[in-house]
């Protein structure tokens, strides 16, 4: 048998440096046969008080998983004497870690060297880091640990990550599909109100209380009918619940990979529409969200509840199954509360019959945008349901997997307010990307824009077809810049604005093709109250979408449409497709 030199102190500074003396961390050549026990100790390990011989663990036995998962663990036993580089390397091949991969990310950096990680999320070193018995989880070089999901109800106790409540944070699974989890113990009911309190104390224009805005732009929502305002910069409450929020996820605080924290106020009937936090792989305006290949995204979403709601207000999961036990009795007051074939309504539906979560005051959430393997998931469309019985304050935090704006490179960033001068409303636009409206201006209104220089704007009509202005970020005139928007405005605009026909990056034209003798209506699924594009009998036309768009095709029936198929749109399969109908 093999056992430890011994060592006459017992500090663990001086213990680490005799075990790390020669000739070897086991010594085969001790004549003992048995180590000293004491009442309560283990088998395999001493006291090191008096002098004591001591044994540690020759070798610990682990389940191994790959990232972010809880299925096809398999055992590996590890000896004391291996390299963990070695370790992992043995791990990955074991669960077959290259296998969740796409065979392109490699050439983006992700893959070897790999890293192991404990069940409590942190990262496994040494061999003593070990726990006999654990689970650990094979992390590719390029990407974040995952929390897998295990059983409903199973718990994770992070006892490292130091707040105001009594009670150590416990990560605990709410459903596997898409990956949500409640952060108990993250926040106090104290801190929630001071949140709320935070929030209405902002004052800069940019930042306090306002109509919703949406994605990475800081623009008008036509989606969201709640207030919103960023307290990141203005509350060190804030950055203290940003910073626990990354301790949870396993990762080293960094606001570049933090949109900032969004306190979020829904009065009755407000809410969200169904939406994923990450944006598609492909755009036409410059940045590339295909963590894949390199790209930044978001990766995951902390919501903090700031209070309790009588009725209403979940975060609803409309692609996983759930609890319906109050499905009838909502349905019944958002009827009265809106109007047939409103998003709202179908909302609730979708909030009441599938997976959602509760609003309740100090109460967080955990849930990733993306699978491990750095692809968006589309099991993580989720909605701010609309409240119908009380008031609702949230708070939200993205964080994404690098650097958002990386693709930006050393350009400056300019937080311009558009003030619309004109006597008509007007639509917003990258002239890049025309297609994606960042949002509506009334007359003699404002909204905020963050970009960076050099990036450019079309102002156009609410047909979309007229140009009224354009502008061109300059960041030498500063770094905050109210922009007063006046018609035939050309500031910067070196060419005109010309629509046309040219397919940009992102956009898919499908020829659909009706063979039957029947004619079909083709429906957006965000929008199913009415069709988009009518067919006739024998007839063909083309549809002009983007990347991840979900559409449905009906047929006319005798008593009720009868649907025909779904499709979506995908860049994957080219730029111009044909879908034919028989």
């Amino acid at each position: 048998m093999l056992y430890l030199r011994p060592c006459a102190l017992a500090t663990a500074l001086l213990l680490a440096a005799c075990l790390a003396g020669p000739p070897s961390f086991f010594d085969s050549s001790s004549s003992s046969g048995q180590c000293p026990m004491e009442e309560g100790g283990e088998a395999g390990e001493c006291s090191m008080d008096g002098g004591a011989q001591a044994q540690l663990p020759r070798h610990k036995t682990v389940k191994v998983f790959n990232n972010g998962v809880s299925e096809g663990g398999v055992e590996m036993t590890i000896d004391a004497g291996e390299s963990m580089g070695e370790v992992a390397r043995m791990m990955a091949a074991k669960v077959d870690a290259n296998a969740t991969l796409l065979p392109h990310q490699a050439d983006y950096g992700v893959g070897a060297p790999w890293r192991v990680y404990r069940e409590d999320g942190h990262v496994v070193r040494v061999f003593e880091d070990l726990r006999d018995g654990e689970h650990v989880y094979v992390v590719p070089s390029g990407l974040h640990f995952m929390w897998p999901t295990r059983e409903i109800g199973h718990t994770v106790v992070l006892d490292d990550i130091k707040t105001k409540s009594p009670k150590p944070i416990q990560l605990k699974t709410l459903n596997h599909s898409p990956k949500v989890f409640e952060i108990e113990n993250l926040l106090t009911e104290e801190e929630a109100e001071q949140l709320k309190q935070a929030s209405l104390s902002v004052k800069h224009n940019g930042n306090k209380l306002q109509r919703s805005t949406t994605g990475h732009t800081g623009n008008v929502d036509p989606m969201r009918t709640s207030d919103n305002a960023f307290i990141s910069s203005e509350s060190p409450l804030a950055m203290e619940l940003i910073d626990r929020a990354f301790q949870v996820l396993r990762m080293k605080t960094d606001m570049a990979l933090a949109d900032g924290l969004q306190v979020l106020r829904y009065n009755e009937s407000a809410g969200y529409r169904w939406h994923t936090d990450w944006f598609p792989e492909k755009t036409a305006y410059g940045r590339n969200h295909d963590v894949t290949r390199g790209g930044s995204n978001r990766l995951a979403t902390i919501l903090f509840f700031l209070s309790d709601v009588e009725l209403g207000g979940q975060t609803g999961f409309p692609e996983a199954p759930g609890d319906t036990s109050q499905l009838n009795h909502s349905m019944s007051l958002a009827q009265d509360m809106f109007g047939p074939g409103s998003w709202e309504l179908e909302a609730v539906q979708k909030c009441f019959g599938r997976f959602s979560v509760k609003p309740r005051k100090a109460r967080a959430i955990l849930f990733y945008s993306l699978k491990p393997n750095g692809q968006g998931d589309p099991m993580s469309m989720h909605t701010g349901c609309p409240v119908l019985l009380g008031q609702k304050w949230a708070a939200n935090l993205w964080v994404w997997n690098k650097n958002r704006d990386d693709h930006r490179g050393n350009r400056r960033r300019v937080s311009a307010e558009f003030v619309n001068r004109m006597e008509e409303p007007t639509l917003v636009s990258w002239v890049t990307n025309p297609r994606h409206i960042q949002g509506r201006i009334d007359p003699g209104k404002t909204m905020p824009m963050s970009t960076f220089d050099g990036d450019s704007f079309v102002f156009r009509d609410l047909t979309r077809t007229k140009v009224l202005a354009k502008w061109t970020a300059d960041a030498s005139k500063g770094d905050r810049q109210q922009v007063p928007i006046y018609k035939n405005m050309n500031d910067g605009q070196d060419s005109e604005f010309q629509p046309s026909d040219n397919i940009a990056p992102g956009e898919v034209h499908v020829r659909i093709q009706n063979t039957l003798d029947d004619q079909i209506d083709v429906f957006w699924l965000p929008e199913p109250s009415k069709p988009i594009m009518t067919l006739p009998p024998h007839n063909q036309l083309t549809l002009k979408t983007w990347d991840t768009h979900q559409f449905a095709i009906y047929k006319k029936g005798d008593q009720q449409p009868q649907k025909l198929r779904d499709f979506v749109a995908d860049t994957k399969r080219g730029n111009q497709q044909k879908l034919v109908i028989d």
